[in-house]
């Protein structure tokens, strides 16, 4: 994993929290910045998955290897799924939905960074 990448995925996942949740408690849609936003999140995530998954098929395995696989898999599908949620549900509850998504993207991404580090990889 790249730390760099994995600070910036998680610094934009809760920047884009922060707006989402400030639009929830105004309840307002959620605008087309914050939707290109959480897809650049998205795409960055991803990227972060291949990149592991190189270093995984190249030999650099963390300790607990199918916990890493778990969060490196469903990081891929939280924001999009959010995403999808809050163009359903417009206003505060679909705002509030993506605000926890890019909060769960937050977390799992530290995550995997700490099961990567373990082993030093």
């Amino acid at each position: 994993m790249i730390d760099g990448l994995a600070n910036t995925i998680s610094a934009a996942a809760l920047v884009v929290a922060a707006v989402t949740a400030v639009l929830a408690y105004l309840q307002r849609r959620t605008p087309g910045v914050v939707t290109v936003a959480v897809l650049a999140v998205a795409a960055a995530v991803v990227v972060q998955a291949v990149i592991a998954l190189v270093q995984l098929i190249a030999g650099h395995h963390p300790q607990e290897i199918a916990t890493f696989i778990g969060y490196l898999l469903f990081s891929m599908l939280v924001l999009p799924a959010t995403l999808a949620w809050a163009k359903a549900e417009p206003g505060r509850w679909g705002n509030g939905v993506l605000a926890v998504g890019c909060l769960t993207v937050a977390v799992m991404i530290v995550r995997m960074g700490q099961l990567w580090d373990v082993v030093g990889g």
